[in-house]
């Protein structure tokens, strides 16, 4: 079994959402490549990452916030949120990102 910590990136900060609403979100890490980095250090080996705010705005937001992340672990991290089109998912996958979802 393999086991996909996740981060949930809203304004470039670690977040969780109550019932999916954008208002409710609690940060839990203000440094998403730190909360990466912690994650790889506690064993796991994927990383599952979604851009709240370009899910919700159809185009991606944290694009610092998850380039970061690609330079802090050296697991493979898949990537959701805001992502629409073949270009898109393209480019990402040039950044280093493993998987597009």
């Amino acid at each position: 079994m393999i086991l996909f910590p996740a981060i949930d990136l809203k304004d470039g900060k670690c977040v969780r959402l109550k019932h999916g609403d954008m208002a409710t979100a609690t940060i839990y890490n203000d440094d998403p490549a730190a909360q990466a980095r912690a994650f790889e250090e506690q064993g796991f080996e994927w990383l599952h990452v979604v851009d709240l705010n370009g899910a919700f705005k159809g185009q991606s937001v944290n694009s610092a916030a998850v380039g970061a992340i690609l330079k802090a672990t050296k697991n493979p991290v898949q990537l959701g949120g805001g992502i629409r089109t073949l270009e898109q998912i393209e480019d990402w996958l040039d950044r280093g990102l493993a998987r597009v979802i």
